[in-house]
């Protein structure tokens, strides 16, 4: 019963924060300091009430590439460690029940956990997948704190880096914009390609 405690916690946050997410988001235009710019970083990127790619935009409008980058990274890095720390401490006997019981996937938990680095890299890289669930699936799983922690750290950099630099210069630099966006892409199938080599070797 208290492990179910913490969960019922967290969506009663998140359902208060999501009713004054327009004071919260304002709250946060008129802040600059750092400091405050990270913490709100991070709770948004725990309690995602705006879409955090809008955030990292948002962030690199009003503040520039380099800061918007180095405030978000920092933001969701804090926050996929915190997650990733209380799932594997507090519910990976349930998590890995659960997965035992989904045959489905059993053989992606399988994946994850043979290049546990390289599978956060490209779950990371990867704007379609919701990184909540990486979070949380890899406290579930047999994935290192390091291996998780250095993974998310180097993963993250990309995209954020991408994002900041759209939210300021989309529209002033549509082609050097466009161009980024294509070799981010590039980057996303060459680590894809490389992930899926090393799987087949592995396999065979």
């Amino acid at each position: 019963m208290k492990k179910l405690l913490l969960p019922l916690v967290y969506v009663l946050l998140l359902g208060v924060a999501f009713m004054y997410k327009d004071t919260i988001w304002d709250w946060v235009n008129n802040n600059d300091s750092p400091t405050f710019l990270i913490l709100m970083a991070t709770l948004l990127a725990l309690f995602p009430i705006i879409p955090y790619k809008v955030v990292i935009a948002a962030l690199g409008y009003a503040y520039g590439t380099v800061w918007a980058t180095l405030i978000a990274w920092l933001g969701t890095t804090l926050a996929a460690v915190l997650v990733y720390a209380i799932v594997r401490y507090a519910f990976r006997e349930q998590g890995r029940r659960y997965l035992s019981q989904r045959r489905s996937i059993q053989s992606f938990t399988s994946m994850m956990e043979s290049h546990p680095f390289m599978a956060i890299i490209v779950a990371r890289l990867l704007p379609i997948v919701p990184q909540m669930v990486v979070n949380v699936f890899a406290g579930v799983a047999s994935i290192s704190f390091w291996t998780f922690t250095l993974a998310t750290i180097l993963g993250k950099i990309p995209a954020i880096l991408l994002y900041a630099y759209l939210g300021g210069n989309l529209v002033a630099r549509p082609y050097v914009s466009a161009a980024l966006i294509l070799g981010y892409l590039l980057l996303v199938c060459i680590v894809l390609l490389v992930y899926r080599q090393r799987n087949k070797s592995k396999i065979s």
